[in-house]
C-alpha cells in the first residue's frame, strides 16, 4: 500500500517541480530609449538620405512552456517624432530637400527551442507598421519637383517571418546577479504593402529582407528585479516594386521653383529601392515576481 501511495504521488510531485521551475523562469521587461534611423532611397541616378532620432518604448517578456520550449512577445513603438531634413541628389547634385517625420510600431512573437544550455533556435512572425510624413519641400533647380508638394504621407505594413539564434538563461533568480541575453535574427516578408497619399487607391507591393542583432546586460537590484541596458542594430533592404498606374495631380508648369499650373493625369509610378539602418538603445527594467 505504501508503494502504491508513493507511486501515485510521483505525477503530482513532477507537476509541482515543473510549476516551480516555470515560476522562477519567466520574466517581463520594459525599455525606455531612443531610436536612430537612417533611411535611403535609390532610383536611377536619384538618391535620398535622412536620419531621424525618436524616443522609443519597448515591452515584452520571455515565458516558460516546458523543458524544451519557451516563447517571447515583444512590442515596440516610437513616439513624439522629431523632424529631420531629407536631401535628394541627382548624380551627386542637390535637387531638393524636405522635412521628414518617421514613426514605427512592431510586434514580434517567437518560439524558442532550447537545444543546448542557454542557447536557443528562435522563429516566428512579426508585424511592422511604418509611417513617413514629408513636408516643406525646397527646390534647388528651376524645374523643381512637380509630383510631390504640400504634405504627403507614406505608410508601410509588413509581416515578416524571422528566424535566428538566441542566448538567454531565462531566469532572474540565479546565483550570478548578472543577467545577459541576446539574439541575432534574419527575416523575409510574407506580406509587404505600401501606400502614398499622393496616389489614392493604389498599393505598391514589394519584397526584401532584414537582419538584426540585439542584447541586454542587467544586474539584480532586489531579488526578481533587474536594471540594465539594451542595444539593437538592424538593417532592412527593400527592392524596387513593380510599376503601377496611378492618377495624380502634379505641377505641369513651374517657374523658378513655384508651380503656376496643375493638371490631373494618369502616370506610371514605382516604389524605389531603399535601405534602412536602425540603432536603438535604452534603459531596461526586468522583473519576475
Amino acid at each position: 500500500m505504501k508503494k502504491w501511495i508513493g507511486l501515485s504521488l510521483l505525477p503530482f510531485s513532477a507537476v509541482a517541480q515543473e510549476a516551480g521551475v516555470s515560476d522562477k523562469y519567466s520574466y517581463s521587461y520594459f525599455t525606455v530609449g531612443v531610436e536612430n534611423v537612417t533611411y535611403q532611397e535609390f532610383y536611377g541616378g536619384l538618391t535620398s538620405e535622412v536620419t531621424v532620432i525618436n524616443p522609443v518604448l519597448n515591452s515584452g517578456g520571455l515565458y516558460y512552456v516546458n523543458q524544451d520550449f519557451d516563447f517571447s512577445v515583444d512590442a515596440l513603438a516610437s513616439f513624439s517624432p522629431q523632424n529631420s531634413t531629407e536631401d535628394w541628389n541627382n548624380v551627386g547634385s542637390l535637387q531638393q530637400n524636405n522635412q521628414l517625420e518617421y514613426l514605427k510600431t512592431a510586434t514580434n512573437i517567437q518560439l524558442h527551442y532550447k537545444f543546448q544550455d542557454n542557447w536557443r533556435v528562435i522563429g516566428g512572425p512579426s508585424l511592422t507598421y511604418q509611417t513617413f510624413t514629408r513636408y516643406g519641400v525646397k527646390n534647388y533647380t528651376q524645374e523643381g519637383n512637380k509630383y510631390f508638394y504640400g504634405t504627403w504621407e507614406e505608410t508601410s505594413t509588413d509581416i515578416f517571418m524571422d528566424v535566428g539564434l538566441a542566448y538567454d538563461d531565462g531566469s532572474l533568480y540565479l546565483n550570478d546577479k548578472w543577467h545577459i541575453s541576446g539574439k541575432a535574427t534574419f527575416g523575409l516578408p510574407i506580406w509587404s504593402v505600401t501606400s502614398n497619399t499622393q496616389f489614392e487607391d493604389v498599393d505598391f507591393y514589394d519584397f526584401g529582407y532584414r537582419a538584426a542583432v540585439e542584447g541586454t546586460v542587467s544586474y539584480e537590484v532586489i531579488p526578481g528585479f533587474h536594471l540594465g541596458w539594451y542595444t539593437m542594430f538592424g538593417y532592412e533592404k527593400r527592392f524596387q516594386s513593380d510599376t503601377e498606374t496611378v492618377t495624380t495631380t502634379y505641377c505641369k508648369t513651374m517657374v523658378d521653383g513655384v508651380c503656376t499650373e496643375y493638371v490631373t493625369e494618369q502616370k506610371k509610378a514605382t516604389l524605389p529601392e531603399a535601405d534602412t539602418f536602425t540603432f536603438s538603445t535604452g534603459l531596461q527594467a526586468l522583473w519576475s515576481f
